[in-house]
């Protein structure tokens, strides 16, 4: 059902992140921020960066408020599709744009690892409302959500499984409620939805997934793995799923179930890799990515082993952005992992573990 899983050398990373900029530019190139900062198609990588700083949100969401406004060209090359607003764990929520050449890149990469998807898509996918209210824009209700929802819509267009609507609307009637009687009901809607169909893969929240796995015990008295023949379960949303739920899932989604981490946010979807393999692999072909090590900026791919920094990465709606996450290179160029938010509790981790380490390589 996957897609073979792309490694990267070196030269493969540089020419890929090359033709992401390229793709990249050709977007912000039709924008006010674009033009500001003279982003145009066919700039190279040094061209661009010396020519648009690094920012995080904050530097963005006057772009964003104009865009709220109606003034989409501010940050955007077309209207948006949906505002997607993040969950503010970490934070107050944000309200990202996603317009319809963002949403095709996302059906793209779910694609790509998803083989020959069809209108009988049929996978669980327990999310949250992608409509929780319409924000008017110029003269259109944009629907508000949670990207969850939206990536579920979005693949469902794209593939006419219209009959996935049906989950939405009872998902999006449920609202924003995170209380155990709400996943109780989005549960119960996602078996109504399922029932009777071959279902292969999960895909959600590490946390989500562990709980429909347990509440489908409870109301079925079997688990995921023991009523469908899943090959993979694509677990997202929170750091050390490997560590933390990747056990747990292989013994509920069953034997067969490859287990992959997703490393993404309401932003996009950045990197992937098999739970049993060394670290995730970044979309280098799709997005563009950098990372801030100390005082010096280099492209991810010229990470080497050991070393950490904050990630900024070029989405098709925000050029070199600061995305407030810390990425650690497991193996030269090629391989990562996140360990979370860059803030102090995350730093003090990641010195603890690399002093266990560093005691432990004297014995």
């Amino acid at each position: 059902m996957l897609a073979r899983w792309a490694r990267w050398d070196r030269d493969e990373a540089a020419e890929a992140q090359a033709r992401a900029l390229e793709r990249l530019a050709r977007f912000y190139s039709r924008t006010d921020y674009g033009l500001e900062h003279g982003i145009r198609p066919g700039m190279d990588l040094e061209e661009f960066r010396s020519q648009v700083p690094a920012r995080g949100y904050r530097g963005f969401r006057p772009y964003v408020e104009e865009v709220l406004r109606g003034r989409f060209r501010a940050l955007l090359a077309a209207p948006p599709e949906f505002i997607g607003i993040t969950s503010g764990t970490t934070g107050p929520p944000k309200l990202i744009p996603i317009p319809g050449y963002d949403l095709e890149l996302r059906v793209e990469l779910m694609l790509r690892y998803m083989g020959a998807a069809g209108p009988d898509l049929a996978i669980i996918a327990p999310c949250l409302p992608s409509k929780l209210s319409v924000i008017r824009i110029g003269g259109s209700e944009v629907p508000l959500g949670y990207i969850s929802g939206i990536n579920v819509e979005a693949m469902a267009r794209a593939l006419g499984a219209d009959e996935v609507a049906s989950y939405l609307k009872e998902v999006n009637r449920i609202g924003a409620g995170t209380r155990p009687s709400d996943w109780n009901r989005r549960f119960r809607a996602l078996l109504s939805f399922l029932e009777g169909r071959e279902v292969e893969m999960a895909v959600g929240t590490g946390p989500v997934l562990w709980m429909f796995a347990r509440w489908l015990k409870r109301e079925k008295g079997l688990l995921p793995g023991e009523l469908w023949d899943i090959r993979a379960v694509l677990a997202v949303g929170v750091p050390h799923i490997r560590s933390s739920y990747a056990g747990f899932l292989r013994r509920a989604y069953g034997p067969r179930a490859q287990v992959i981490e997703g490393y993404g946010a309401t932003e996009g979807l950045f990197a992937m890799g098999p739970a049993e393999g060394p670290g995730l692999t970044p979309f280098y072909d799709l997005y563009l990515y950098e990372v801030e090590v100390g005082r010096t900026i280099k492209m991810l791919y010229d990470m080497r082993a050991g070393e950490a920094g904050r990630l900024v990465v070029s989405t098709p709606v925000f050029p070199r952005y600061r995305i407030g996450d810390i990425v650690v290179c497991v193996r030269d160029g090629l391989f990562f992992r996140v360990p979370g938010r860059d803030n102090l509790w995350t730093r003090l981790r990641l010195a603890l573990t690399r002093a266990i380490e560093d005691l432990a390589s004297l014995f």
